[in-house]
């Protein structure tokens, strides 16, 4: 004689083993695009944070440089044209040069070379400089554009900066 308590164990059906497979599936798919969609928001986000810091952080050098400069160096500018745009600042006994140089911004001090002042990630399309002589001094102005690319994302930026030379003053 039978027990009628082994007659209930039999273990799982064939169509609650293919439901069950059905939402594994279903849940590993979802979850998996989640991971990649989540991917290309940190790549979008190290993108953009690349752009800022780093081509914040060229132009202030500039900047800085030309406000403690005592002369814009005309000579040693190449001014509107972004594909090979300079800027050179003397301050007392050190010129400063900021070069676009193939996809960098480059700096020299005295004609001392310290290389590139961008990320390595960054590609630097154009550097313009604008001269403008006023009657109060001259005002020098700058245009920056970037392209960063991280994995999948890429992206464009245009930064400006300028300050009135201090020897104009």
């Amino acid at each position: 004689m039978m027990n009628s308590s082994l007659r209930f164990k039999r273990g799982f059906t064939l169509v609650e083993v293919l439901v069950y497979l059905a939402i594994f599936v279903t849940v590993t798919t979802a979850a998996t695009y989640l991971l990649i969609s989540l991917n290309d928001v940190v790549d979008r986000y190290r993108v953009n944070t690349l752009l800022y810091r780093s081509g914040s952080a060229a132009l202030e050098h500039m900047v800085v440089e030309m406000r403690q400069a005592n002369q814009f160096n005309a000579g040693g500018s190449v001014t509107n044209t972004a594909a090979t745009g300079a800027l050179s600042v003397v301050n007392t006994s050190t010129t400063t040069t900021f070069t676009k140089s193939g996809d960098g911004l480059l700096l020299s001090i005295n004609s001392v070379s310290y290389g590139n002042i961008v990320d390595d990630n960054l590609e630097v399309d154009g550097f313009t400089v604008y001269q403008y002589n006023t009657a109060a001094g001259t005002l020098v102005r700058l245009k920056l554009e970037l392209t960063a690319t991280v994995g999948s994302s890429t992206k464009s930026m245009t930064l400006y900066g300028g300050s009135v030379i201090r020897g104009d003053l």
